[in-house]
C-alpha cells in the first residue's frame, strides 16, 4: 500500500503565504513515511526536474499538481500538464481530460461555506471528475464532508483524504492509502478503480480557529511586506 498526500501547499503559492520551501515540505511528507507526495500551489504549476530528483532520493514519487479554479471555484489536478493553466470553464475541463487522460481531477472540499467552493457546480459536472476530497476540517458535531460523501456514494466516486496542507506541521491531518505500484501509471488507475483506504479523523473546533488564524496572519504579513517594499 502506497500513503499519499495529494492537496498540499508551500512557499511560492500565489494566494495564500506559505514559510515553508518545497524542499521541506518533501523532507516532512519523507518523515511521516509518505510515498507519493503532490504540491498543490494555487494557480501555478510547481514542479521540475531538480524537485522530482529531490524527492526521488527519499524514495517520494512527486507528481505535478495544481489548484486551479473555474469560476473562482477551486479544483485540484494531479499529474497535470501545463495546458490545465488554460482550463478556466467546464467546456475546457472535459476537453483537457479528453486529451490527458493520465490526469485526476478532484473536487477539494467541495460543500464548505465558501465561495470557492464547487458545491453545485460539482453535482452539474460530475462525470468530469475522478474523486471526491475528504477535508480534514471537521469535527464531531459539525462536519461539511456528509454531502461529499453522499455525493460520492451516488455516482459512485472515490473519496480521498488529504491535509490541504499550509502548516508543515498539519501534513499528516488526513491522508489516503492507496494499493498500488509507485509509477503513475499504476497509482491513477488504482484510485479510479477504488483501491484506497482513508484516513481521517474529526478534529477541534479550536484546532481549525488556529488553522485559519494563522493562515489570515501569514496572509497579512505578506501583505504588509509587500506594501513597504513599494515605498
Amino acid at each position: 500500500m502506497l500513503k499519499i498526500q495529494l492537496h498540499c501547499h508551500c512557499y511560492g503559492d500565489p494566494v495564500d503565504h506559505i514559510n515553508y520551501s518545497p524542499k521541506k515540505l518533501i523532507d516532512e511528507a519523507k518523515r511521516l513515511d509518505y510515498d507519493v507526495l503532490c504540491i498543490t500551489l494555487h494557480r501555478r504549476l510547481l514542479f521540475n526536474k531538480k524537485l522530482q530528483k529531490y524527492a526521488a532520493k527519499k524514495r517520494i514519487l512527486l507528481l505535478p499538481g495544481i489548484e486551479f479554479e473555474i469560476n473562482g471555484k477551486h479544483i485540484l489536478a494531479i499529474n497535470a500538464h501545463a495546458d490545465i493553466l488554460n482550463v478556466n470553464n467546464f467546456k475546457k475541463l472535459s476537453n483537457y481530460r479528453q486529451n490527458h487522460c493520465d490526469t485526476l481531477i478532484i473536487a477539494p472540499h467541495p460543500f464548505f461555506p465558501t465561495n470557492e467552493c464547487l458545491k453545485k457546480d460539482l453535482t452539474d459536472n460530475i462525470a468530469l471528475f475522478d474523486a471526491i476530497e475528504i477535508s480534514w476540517a471537521y469535527t464531531k458535531t459539525k462536519n461539511y464532508n456528509k454531502k461529499a460523501i453522499e455525493l460520492a456514494k451516488k455516482f459512485n466516486k472515490p473519496l480521498i483524504a488529504t491535509s490541504d496542507c499550509h502548516i508543515l506541521s498539519h501534513l499528516d491531518n488526513g491522508f489516503t492509502f492507496v494499493e498500488a505500484k509507485k509509477d503513475p501509471r499504476s497509482f491513477i488507475e488504482a484510485v479510479r478503480k477504488n483501491k484506497m483506504k482513508i484516513s481521517s479523523k474529526p478534529t477541534s473546533y479550536l484546532s481549525i480557529i488556529r488553522f485559519f488564524g494563522q493562515l489570515f496572519w501569514q496572509n497579512f504579513y505578506r501583505k504588509l511586506k509587500k506594501s513597504k517594499n513599494k515605498i
